[in-house]
C-alpha cells in the first residue's frame, strides 16, 4: 500500500476515492471508528451533512483510530503468544 501511495503521489494524482481507500487500509482503527462511531452518531444526531462527513473534527479519527490500532496490535500479540505455547 505504501508503494501504491508513492506511485500515485509521484504521478501527480489528486485527492480522489482511491487515496481514501489507501488511508483507511493503512489505518484500520480510523475505519473502525468511522463505521462504529461517527456514522452511528451522525444518524442518531440527525446530522445535516451527507455521506461520511465528520462533524466532530479530525480528533476523533486521530485519537480513536490510534487507540483502536493499539488494541488491534495488542490482541494480535496475545493471539500469537497463545499460539506459540
Amino acid at each position: 500500500m505504501a508503494a501504491a501511495g508513492l506511485v500515485r503521489g509521484f504521478a501527480g494524482a489528486t485527492g480522489d476515492g482511491y487515496l481514501a481507500v489507501l488511508y483507511f487500509l493503512t489505518f484500520p482503527g480510523s475505519l473502525l471508528v468511522t463505521v462504529f462511531g461517527i456514522l452511528p452518531l451522525n444518524a442518531l444526531l440527525g446530522s445535516a451533512t451527507t455521506g461520511t462527513a465528520n462533524p466532530f473534527g479530525p480528533l476523533v479519527y486521530l485519537v480513536g483510530g490510534a487507540v483502536v490500532n493499539v488494541l488491534l496490535l495488542w490482541a494480535a500479540a496475545r493471539v500469537f503468544s497463545r499460539l506459540r505455547g
